[in-house]
């Protein structure tokens, strides 16, 4: 069998759910498995555990990748960096466990770093591309590619971008404790908060969402605009700027070919406004050949990059054993 064509697990370890699939060649078999991610360490090794049986009775499977929050040391699959979105998962080797329970070969990624992985290889960039992939979603998260490989920085925390300062004033702490963190400004959260900024001195006669006050959604803000809502729209317009502050940043450090945009909040990018805004404040050199790309596999992204890992692992493997018999 060619190891492209090797059917690998994979997993993407999230706060609300925990999604599986079968990958084969960069794409999903079959519908993806969900279940909502349990709380406490050992209850999420029980579930991952169990989730791997279950796909073992049906499928042949010959690894297993699991993307994860949290910053991640790929080479002993533990968890090093806290996650908000998972209390009490750092210092939890995952790898061991699973490998010691299964009897498979586990590999163990950041999450957005698996997307990014994933869209390089699925979209087949040039071997040279730097591509950058930026998840907006609850939080803010950054996967680095160049070169064909993921950049993870000397303590593996590389792409954690979220927090970026956007800010020096102080106004919004960040659910890492910080201030002004890009997170407390582009993400879902950072959306909803722009919004209730904007209607701090709005009443009902200037725009319905004052209403909505006490508990406004990103849905409600999405609705109105689409009601021609001014006050709406210019929430919109204020998270695009903050969007593309953070995006900004990136390209004055890394000068990339391209990024990708994923995520849940990425469905409500408007990729002509957030273009020009990158342009307005960064060095046309840098910008006039950046390209922007809404992602092309969505949710699926985690799953697709960690297993396409595990098969970089096989070849390794299979390179090396080929290199001692050569001796």
């Amino acid at each position: 069998m060619d190891k492209k064509q090797f059917p690998i697990l994979g997993i993407d370890l999230g706060g609300t759910k925990i999604a599986a699939s079968i990958i084969i060649d960069t794409d999903t078999i079959g519908k993806p498995k969900r279940v909502p991610t349990p709380h406490g360490k050992e209850n999420i090794i029980q579930a991952l555990l169990k989730l791997i049986e279950e796909f073992k009775q049906d499928n042949l499977i010959v690894g297993v990748g699991i993307a994860t929050a949290g910053i991640v040391n790929p080479d002993t699959g533990e968890v090093i960096g806290s996650t908000g979105n998972l209390p009490g998962w750092e210092g939890t080797p995952i790898k061991k466990i699973i490998e010691e329970k299964m009897a498979l070969p586990v590999h163990v990624e950041n999450d957005a770093n698996a997307s990014a992985y994933a869209e390089y290889r699925a979209s087949k960039f040039k071997a040279d591309t730097c591509l950058v992939t930026v998840t907006l979603g609850t939080g803010i998260g950054v996967g680095i590619v160049i070169n064909g490989s993921l950049y993870r920085g000397a303590h593996f925390a590389a792409g954690e971008c979220g927090h970026l300062k956007v800010s020096l004033n102080n106004h919004r702490r960040c659910t890492c404790g910080l201030w002004d963190c890009w997170e407390a400004y582009g993400s879902g959260r950072g959306f909803v908060a722009t919004g209730y900024d904007a209607l701090s001195k709005i009443s009902a006669h200037q725009s319905k969402l004052a209403l909505k006050k006490e508990k406004l959604t990103t849905e409600d803000i999405i609705e109105a605009a689409k009601d021609n809502d001014l006050v709406a729209k210019q929430i919109i317009e204020t998270w695009h700027e903050h969007v593309a502050a953070g995006m900004v940043s990136l390209c004055h450090t890394l000068d990339p070919d391209c990024f990708v945009i994923t995520g849940g909040m990425g469905k409500f990018v408007d990729y002509v406004l957030l273009k020009d805004l990158i342009m307005d404040m960064t060095l046309p050199r840098i910008s006039e050949k950046l390209e922007i790309y809404p992602s092309s596999l969505g949710e699926r992204g985690g799953m697709i990059g960690v297993a396409e890992l595990v098969l970089d692992t096989f070849n390794s493997s299979a390179k090396y054993t080929q290199s001692l018999q050569k001796k």
